[in-house]
């Protein structure tokens, strides 16, 4: 442990949902190695759901920095008009003046990016921590991790441990705190009768369609699950997502898309045998909660087997192109469904 302890920690994850999901272990860990210092995670409001009742946090900071997202951010990382935008939040935000004011001593930058540092410099953070060779910014930085491609995103986020010199193991997964109202809703929902069914929650929604495995896909993925009558399938996702498996709610199938909440998915996820979904939060979800899972991934991804170094969980399988290896197709139907029955026979009790 080092011999100045940090009292005042910020660590910015102003991205997507399942990048703040993996940050979780970073939290736990620093909160674990220094109980009396105030451990704060700024991140945009569409991801602080995720974070509440963690007893790892001391506060949750609204950081809706328009950068490295696809909630707020409509340019490319590294176009002009993203280093203009972030600019001026660093310069002039509310936001920026309120994490100013609250005097930390030691700021990570998980991401790594130019406006990061930014951020943390304009905010008077004297201790900066950042990345090595991903988006910039660590010319900014006292201290920063290497990026690595195959390394897994969770593992990454822990890496920073190692600039504290705190040398203790922790799980790479994604901690989700649900409370017992929550899971026993959850389990309220997915109605099962008197007879065990397998209950598989699908999350057919992802950020972009190029990401996406298919519309179509997945419908015809549903009814060949769905030929089994002691199959449950409850659909979750977006309002935008309700029509994308084009089945009608029925006995063994319930679409839940734009009806729950994050935390309500979350805790449907929890009480789930099996997750089918894209590369999406859902993912982490099921990964917070060790359920076994199929990854579905578009056309936009040229190695699944890379996928699942980067974001995958030991009880997770990762379905799509293998381009170096002449596989430059995606997953189809047949191939899922037998991938479907393997995972659910492995797994049966």
């Amino acid at each position: 442990m080092p011999s100045s302890v940090p009292n005042n920690i910020f660590i910015l994850r102003n991205n997507d949902l399942g990048d703040v999901l993996v940050s979780t272990p970073l939290l736990y860990a620093l909160k674990k190695a220094y109980p009396n210092s105030s451990i704060n995670i700024g991140v945009g409001d569409w991801a602080k759901s995720l974070l509440e009742y963690n007893p790892n946090i001391d506060d949750i900071i609204s950081c809706n920095a328009p950068w490295h997202n696809k909630q707020i951010c409509r340019f490319p990382a590294n176009s002009s008009m993203t280093f203009f935008q972030g600019l001026l939040y660093c310069l002039f935000s509310k936001e920026a003046k309120n994490i100013s004011m609250k005097r930390f001593s030691h700021g990570i930058d998980i991401l790594g990016s130019r406006q990061g540092s930014w951020l943390m410099l304009r905010s008077g953070i004297q201790n900066r921590l950042g990345v090595h060779g991903y988006a910039g910014g660590d010319n900014l930085c006292h201290k920063s991790i290497h990026f690595n491609e195959n390394r897994h995103v969770a593992l990454s986020c822990l890496e920073f441990l190692k600039l504290f010199k705190i040398d203790f193991e922790i799980e790479p997964r994604p901690m989700v705190y649900l409370t017992k109202k929550e899971t026993e809703q959850a389990r309220q929902r997915w109605g099962i009768e008197e007879v065990p069914k397998l209950k598989i929650a699908l999350a057919p929604g992802g950020g972009f369609p190029e990401k996406c495995w298919g519309d179509e896909d997945y419908t015809q993925l549903s009814k060949r699950l769905l030929d089994d009558q002691n199959v449950q399938i409850s659909i979750i996702g977006s309002g935008e997502d309700k029509s994308r498996v084009k089945l009608q709610s029925g006995k063994n199938l319930i679409n839940f898309c734009g009806k729950l909440s994050l935390r309500e998915s979350a805790a449907l996820v929890s009480e789930a045998d099996y997750v089918i979904t894209n590369s999406s939060v859902c993912m982490h979800w099921a990964g917070a909660f060790k359920i076994p899972s199929i990854t579905l991934l578009g056309n936009w991804y040229d190695s699944a087997n890379l996928h699942k170094q980067q974001w995958g969980y030991p009880e997770s399988i990762v379905l799509g192109k293998e381009t170096k290896q002449g596989i430059t197709k995606v997953a189809s139907v047949e191939e899922t469904m037998q991938q479907a029955l393997k995972l659910f026979k492995t797994h049966s009790s």
